[in-house]
């Protein structure tokens, strides 16, 4: 049983190949010329390009500021979860709040969410006040 001529018919099939002088399977033909890559050009317009601090905070900017003393760990973990919830700016007040609660509470008794926050901070997250 041939696994190449399965369906048997249509297709592009094995491409033809030649053979050189000697008898062997001739090389594939070179390109006529080298590979060139072009810098696109992008016109310039005034205004396009952004002032300095424009550009989004890095992910690790909350845990750089826990280091530098700047927040604890309750500040740290609140930031973390505006970050996580920065593009449900469409719900409701109350929505939004229950789903930062319900991530507040996960990152204080999931395991593996609990183990992420100690490598990250070197401190366990608190179980969520009831403010």
């Amino acid at each position: 049983m041939a696994i190449d001529r399965i369906g048997k018919g249509g297709g592009a099939g094995v491409p033809p190949t030649t053979t050189n002088d000697a008898g062997g399977v001739a090389r594939p033909q070179e390109a006529s010329r080298p590979f060139e890559a072009q810098r696109s050009e992008r016109p310039e317009k005034a205004g396009a390009t952004l002032p300095p601090g424009a550009i989004a905070p890095t992910a690790a900017a909350p845990l750089d500021a826990l280091r530098a003393g700047k927040v604890d760990l309750r500040g740290y973990l609140d930031m973390k979860v505006e970050e996580a919830t920065s593009h449900l700016h469409g719900l409701r007040p109350a929505d939004l709040d229950q789903i930062k609660q319900t991530l507040r509470e996960q990152m204080a008794s999931d395991p593996a969410l609990v183990d992420l926050v100690k490598q990250a901070t070197g401190h366990a997250p608190e179980p969520p006040r009831n403010d």
